[in-house]
């Protein structure tokens, strides 16, 4: 499973509270990791930085530098950011180690991924900006309404759930929670986004919101690979609360759920409360 949206948000907040403020005293480099930009550079341009905030921007974790430079990383598939004290013990498949000091106490940041399809990058104050343009609005900031949504989804030649998952349209959106999102709004996957209605709109950003929300109260999902865990390594429980998602049968009417691939992405849903062909029952 590739960190969505509520993961990162959960990395992001625990970062916040735990390393802000720090100051970055050493960088080591493992494995032959590829860091952006080479690693000489990359180091030099993070030695003795302190650092100001963390945010999340869609799916990547942005560390904001008293240089006026910013750290990124995006966990892709079995990206891990782990904070650990000094003496702890090695984690697994480590790929970068950022040593930081802060009100006297040393620990360390560590970035792991198996696959390393991940990326670590510093990018200059300018590219910022270039990162939010690569992707659509936020679905759980205030200011997406259901509106926004809609026009987003008029604009588009595709289905509704291939529509959720493109970041460019829509950011942090991954395949399990647009699954749980569309299950929760009774609309079927298949639902071509032109045939969406502004009440349709409504109920499903709703339904976006609600469950986005609710799996960073339960601090993510983490599935049987147990590649996503928060910086302490521990799991999240949202995985206990699918709606849909990996289900057999539906929590709502009891039908055996559906499964096909849509765009090669596994999809659940229930032919019973998810007509593709009754959606004006669902205004």
């Amino acid at each position: 499973m590739m960190p969505e949206l509520p993961e990162v948000q959960t990395i992001t907040s625990d970062l916040q509270k735990h390393i802000k403020g720090a100051t970055i005293k050493a960088i080591r480099i493992e494995n032959n990791f590829n860091v952006s930009p080479e690693s000489s550079d990359f180091k030099k341009l993070l030695k003795n930085t302190k650092i100001k905030d963390i945010q999340r921007v869609a799916k990547n974790i942005v560390i904001e530098l008293n240089s006026s430079d910013f750290l990124t990383t995006h966990l892709a598939m079995t990206g891990q950011i782990l904070f650990r004290k000094k003496d702890f013990k090695p984690d697994r498949w480590t790929r970068v180690v950022f040593d930081l000091e802060k009100e006297g106490k040393i620990g360390e940041l560590r970035y792991t991924d198996m696959r390393m399809f991940g990326k670590v990058k510093v990018i200059k104050e300018n590219a910022i900006n270039e990162l939010h343009d690569k992707y659509g609005p936020d679905p759980i900031k205030d200011n997406f309404g259901h509106e926004k949504l809609w026009e987003i989804l008029q604009s588009k030649r595709t289905n509704v759930k291939n529509a959720l998952l493109d970041q460019k349209l829509i950011a942090g959106i991954g395949n399990i929670y647009a699954n749980d999102a569309l299950w929760m709004a009774k609309i079927h996957p298949e639902t071509k986004t032109q045939e969406v209605t502004l009440p349709m709109s409504k109920d499903l950003l709703a339904s976006i919101k609600e469950i986005l929300n609710e799996s960073i109260e339960n601090r993510g999902s983490t599935l049987s690979d147990k590649m996503y865990v928060d910086i302490f390594g521990k799991m999240g429980t949202h995985q206990e609360n699918f709606k849909i998602y990996g289900r057999k049968e539906c929590r709502r009417c009891a039908l055996p759920t559906s499964f096909k691939k849509l765009n090669g992405r596994g999809t659940y849903y229930c032919d019973g409360c998810q007509e593709k062909d009754g959606q004006e029952k669902l205004l």
